[in-house]
């Protein structure tokens, strides 16, 4: 009985497979990142990367991408800027409201790439004062202006503790990108 539920589970993911839609997609945008708890300004930076699509369901997507992303931190009075270089591993869950416009959530793992911590005594590129990787919530939603080509805009919200300089903090990103797929 169990090979026979087995059999029909391989045959319907099978049949499922040969109706799905996929699109590989690009994005580039800016990122406008923060610490929660610090009171330090807004760094605007931009991100870069590779999405693909997979239709699901009606009107629903499952969206894994990598991106190279830019976050951190600045504060003019102090002279402090600490830019933060990611690898970003979302995997987004799309639901389309209409052809155009769509809504999207999931979650994210980023690893840590490079850093460069400035201030009024130098430059550093140490990462043992920030944990190397992060787990974040994603939210937004997104809009096709043309056929292929569309505007998204999204939240970061980091779940775990960067234990920045021994302190708990935890990122927050608002993203906006324009996409291209294909």
């Amino acid at each position: 009985m169990k090979k026979l539920l087995l059999l029909c589970f391989v045959l319907f993911g099978f049949s499922a497979l040969q109706n799905v839609q996929a699109q590989l997609g690009l994005k580039s945008g800016m990122n406008l990142s923060n610490f929660n708890g610090y009171s330090f300004q807004n760094r605007l930076a931009f991100r870069v990367g590779a999405f693909y699509g997979l239709e699901a369901f009606d009107n629903v997507t499952i969206e894994p991408g990598i991106y190279f992303s830019q976050k951190g931190i600045k504060s003019d009075a102090e002279g402090i800027s600490d830019r933060l270089s990611y690898i970003d591993v979302p995997v987004l869950f799309r639901y389309g409201f209409t052809e155009r416009f769509d809504v999207f959530a999931g979650p994210q793992a980023s690893v840590l790439a490079t850093r460069r911590y400035e201030n009024p005594d130098g430059v550093s590129r140490n990462t043992s004062t920030i944990r190397g990787y992060d787990l974040a919530a994603v939210l937004g939603f997104g809009y096709e202006l043309l056929e292929g080509v569309g505007i998204e805009f999204g939240y970061d919200f980091g779940l775990i503790s960067l234990n920045y300089f021994d302190t708990n903090v935890k990122s927050r990103v608002f993203h906006f990108a324009l996409t291209k797929t294909f």
